[in-house]
């Protein structure tokens, strides 16, 4: 009787499992990466990878902080600098400008874009001496800690676009114990456009609430400075008051174009904290240098002195004890004997006044 082959069944579906011969792991792993690379979808057309960007994006700012260094108009060497990074890399602005409006629509995408350019643009300024202006910064080596102090806790930098999103940086930060009624504070950082436009413009605004339900605030338009300082110290009504809380933004506005997004990136955030200046109290010194309750003073001074009226200096020295001197005659200590044979003169005196027989 002849055999027939078992029937084979398909699993749901109608198609049949690859078997992977002898239960090999690379296969597996190159058939996950076709996988992974068939789900993203590919970049459109005209628009930089990841990689291609972040290399533009990188000379892009170096090129920004060259031109600022350069003398003569900075916006006319910008310009010619920002044109020969586009050269370099054989890319024309209009891809640059698309592939902006594409990752700005992808936040976590251009934050990825961003945390490689900044590092990579910190390392290339130090090499070129870009940075050596910054190490000649009071503020570059603070600590947290000490009189003048950088207390900030926030993220070293980010990137604003100007949508619903992406537009607004906010941060708050409650007083503890090292601050003092009196502190000022210097909210400062580093901006970037990302834009060759002069419309580039920005707001950013330092505001501290005292404990008397007081708020003041210090507010700065970004423009393309690249350096921006927040400067706060309090006046004489509340620079004895103590501090609750600091809060601060930065918003990018859309602009009235709105043919293409301008971002903006923030870097080197810092919170300037300064103790304000103890001044050590003088006490006065007192008009008269003689110390009158260790003096004895008379009857007379007395009474004046218990109802808190003060002594002229010439009642003071006539109420000192003055000092009396007195006239002492001292005895002989060896006085003249008569001899014998000599009466006393006082016994002639006498003899004379003796009376006759």
């Amino acid at each position: 009787m002849k055999k027939t082959a078992p029937s084979q069944t398909l699993p749901r579906g109608g198609h049949r499992l690859l078997s992977l011969p002898g239960g090999s792991w690379m296969g597996a792993v190159f058939l996950l990466s076709l996988l992974l690379l068939s789900c993203s979808p590919p970049l459109p057309k005209g628009i930089l990878g990841k990689k291609k960007m972040t290399d533009v994006l990188v000379d892009f700012h170096l090129a920004q902080g060259m031109a600022e260094a350069q003398s003569g108009n900075p916006d006319i060497t910008r310009y010619k600098y920002i044109q020969a990074v586009f050269r370099k890399h054989h890319v024309t602005e209009a891809e640059f400008d698309s592939s902006m409006v594409y990752y700005s629509g992808r936040a976590e995408e251009l934050n990825h874009i961003y945390k490689d350019v900044v590092t990579r643009v910190r390392v290339q300024a130090e090499r070129m001496g870009l940075e050596a202006e910054a190490a000649r910064d009071k503020f570059s080596s603070l600590t947290n800690e000490g009189d003048t102090a950088n207390i900030w806790l926030g993220k070293d930098f980010t990137c604003l676009v100007p949508n619903q999103v992406q537009s607004v940086y906010t941060f708050q930060m409650k007083a503890d114990s090292t601050f003092r009624p009196g502190d000022s504070f210097v909210w400062r950082f580093k901006s970037q456009f990302v834009s060759r436009t002069m419309s580039n413009e920005a707001i950013a605004q330092l505001v501290l609430y005292y404990e008397t339900d007081t708020a003041v605030a210090a507010i700065e338009l970004i423009r393309n400075a690249p350096l921006n300082e927040l400067r706060y110290t309090p006046g004489q009504e509340l620079d004895t008051i103590p501090l609750q809380s600091i809060t601060g933004f930065i918003y990018l506005p859309d602009g009235n174009s709105g043919d293409k997004p301008k971002p903006l990136l923030i870097s080197e955030m810092k919170l300037i904290r300064m103790h304000k200046e103890q001044k050590e109290e003088v006490k006065p010194l007192p008009t008269d240098s003689i110390d009158t309750d260790s003096l004895e003073t008379d009857s007379l001074s007395q009474p004046l002195m218990d109802k808190g009226i003060r002594l002229t200096p010439q009642q003071m020295r006539e109420s000192q004890p003055r000092e009396h001197r007195i006239h002492v005659v001292k005895e002989n200590p060896n006085p003249i004997r008569p001899q014998r044979g000599i009466p006393q003169r006082q016994n002639r005196n006498n003899r004379n006044n003796r009376p006759r027989r």
